[in-house]
């Protein structure tokens, strides 16, 4: 019997807190260059922002940054403004104007009725923030609708999105910038996800783990939305891959182990000409891929997903897996969901496999709940949760 581990990272085995804090920092950077003071979005504002599909901070950030320009531009109509950025950053810097705290639980909301009508997020952002420009004059909105056009249109370009680019330098540090997109870094920064996420998987724990893979006693692969780059081996373009997932690894210290994150569905997306959002969790393709991963090389568990979630044809490694046990380690229903379905469309394939849900959640709570809802045991801590998992699988 094999026994697969897979991890999810954020609320499993590490609390993220360096994504909220480097959005924050990014909103207070260009807020002051517009001069309109330090209008942060809140912590809650943000997670309300992430139930309406602002869920990368690539679109979130410039969403909150672009409507302080247009508030800011509200109140002083007659203002000629440039059309580049840096120059309307320069213009308004040297006219300050203090905002109060602007509706962000409205425009999040805007965004979220607007955005099924979009491929991007950052389209959908653009186009909500162009029917708020409408209310500017006619010399002002040309302007806004070339700078709405400069920011937003490829958020995920880090040559071609200033506010990512800068944000970037937060997350993964200056020294990450110069090596994952081979730029000059604009300042000096360390990797807020090193700085300000906390391990939730004690190094005792993760000692255990390793040496249980270590002696092929489990197979271990985490899978995680966060950023990545691409598959091993894979030589691909900077633009729109960054290590935050590869960062997780480092600060619960699992280098080296199979990794599936946005950045390997990304490849697979481009390799076969889908949509990354339409294989990431809580679609069973990246558990698909996760559960390749941890048994076979990361590109061939790619492929062997796509086809098996695409066609039904069963590729190794998936075709390879024997008898199996997915342990499967998640804070949420959703993130569950998409290991269950997996397991399931394997065993309707004729695969000997079944799945071992483990809920890292605290006691109560709405997460709980939803756990308890759907029979799924729960832990206080990934450590409490890998140790009842090894008990089993040793």
């Amino acid at each position: 019997m094999k026994h697969l581990f897979l991890f999810d990272v954020d609320g499993v085995l590490v609390e993220a807190h360096g994504y909220l804090r480097a959005l924050q920092d990014t909103v207070a950077h260009f807020a002051r260059r517009l001069g309109v003071g330090d209008p942060v979005p809140t912590e809650d504002e943000v997670r309300a922002g992430e139930a309406h599909g602002l869920t990368s901070e690539w679109d979130s950030a410039p969403a909150y940054i672009l409507t302080l320009l247009i508030e800011r531009l509200r109140r002083e109509p007659p203002l000629v403004l440039p059309s580049r950025w840096d120059d309307v950053l320069d213009a308004l810097a040297a006219r300050p104007l203090a905002l109060p705290h602007p509706d962000y639980l409205a425009l999040v909301a805007r965004v979220g009725a607007r955005r099924p009508e979009f491929k991007e997020t950052s389209h959908a952002v653009r186009a909500v923030l162009w029917d708020e420009a409408q209310s500017l004059p006619e010399a002002q909105r040309e302007a806004v609708g070339a700078i709405l056009a400069a920011l937003l249109d490829d958020t995920h370009h880090f040559d071609r999105a200033p506010i990512t680019q800068y944000f970037q330098h937060l997350v993964i540090g200056s020294a990450g910038v110069a090596e994952t997109y081979g730029a000059a870094p604009h300042f000096e920064a360390q990797p807020y996800l090193l700085e300000y996420d906390v391990a939730d998987l004690s190094p005792e724990t993760a000692a255990r783990l390793r040496d249980a893979a270590d002696a092929g006693r489990i197979y271990p692969v985490i899978y995680t939305a966060r950023p990545s780059l691409p598959p091993r081996g894979i030589d691909a373009p900077a633009n729109g891959y960054s290590p935050e997932a590869e960062l997780a690894q480092t600060l619960v210290g699992l280098e080296g182990w199979p990794l599936i994150g946005l950045g390997r569905l990304q490849w697979l997306a481009a390799r076969y000409g889908g949509l990354a959002a339409q294989l990431v969790k809580p679609s069973p393709a990246q558990a698909l891929a996760a559960i390749g991963a941890a048994v076979g090389p990361e590109t061939a568990a790619l492929e062997a997903a796509w086809h098996f979630h695409t066609t039904g044809e069963l590729r190794g490694p998936l075709a390879d897996l024997g008898a199996t046990t997915v342990h499967v380690f998640e804070d949420t229903v959703s993130g569950m969901r998409g290991a269950r379905g997996a397991v399931e469309l394997l065993q309707a394939a004729g695969v000997d496999i079944r799945w071992q849900p483990y809920g890292v959640t605290p006691a109560m709570g709405a997460k709980a709940e939803a756990m308890a809802a759907q029979d799924i045991p729960t832990y206080r801590s990934v450590n409490d949760a890998a140790a009842a998992a090894l008990q089993r699988a040793l």
